[in-house]
């Protein structure tokens, strides 16, 4: 059986999506440093936890999660970040819905959910996962800044 052109074509695709999916699938979820930091503005973040427009970051480390209504994995994550929120003092876990807030995906280059941000105590982006974390990925960043 002689293979014509459409034929390898056919086959170089599906080759070509499989190293595509393997490749986003190793590296989502990882995170990365930040190395030129911005600081979060509150005021234009409009979180809100317990019902209460937040003021203040957490006394050693933020969490800020990006989510949107239709994200299945972003509740699993909300848990896991608030867990560790309870588990150590001085974190404070923030989760904001992007759905209707697309400034706020623009200016942070959000192209998937959940986004997570580590932020120091002063409100400034240390790290950034895009993508479910990887175990142990947070708590690792954490130990890194001091915060647990």
């Amino acid at each position: 059986m002689e293979l014509n052109l459409s034929s390898w074509t056919v086959i170089a695709l599906l080759a070509l999506a499989t190293l595509l999916g393997i490749g986003f699938k190793l590296f989502s979820g990882r995170g990365r440093a930040i190395t030129k930091s911005e600081t979060i503005d509150l005021g234009k973040l409009r979180a809100v936890k317990s019902g209460l427009p937040v003021k203040a970051f957490g006394k050693k480390a933020t969490l800020l999660q990006f989510s949107t209504e239709y994200c299945s994995i972003c509740p699993g994550v909300a848990r896991h970040l608030s867990q560790l929120e309870y588990r150590h003092g001085g974190l404070l876990h923030l989760e904001v819905d992007i759905t209707n807030r697309l400034d706020l995906a623009a200016h942070f280059q959000i192209s998937q959910t959940p986004t997570v941000f580590i932020l120091d105590q002063k409100g400034e982006i240390k790290f950034r996962v895009s993508g479910a974390p990887k175990p142990g990925v947070i708590q690792q960043e954490l130990a890194k800044l001091g915060a647990i």
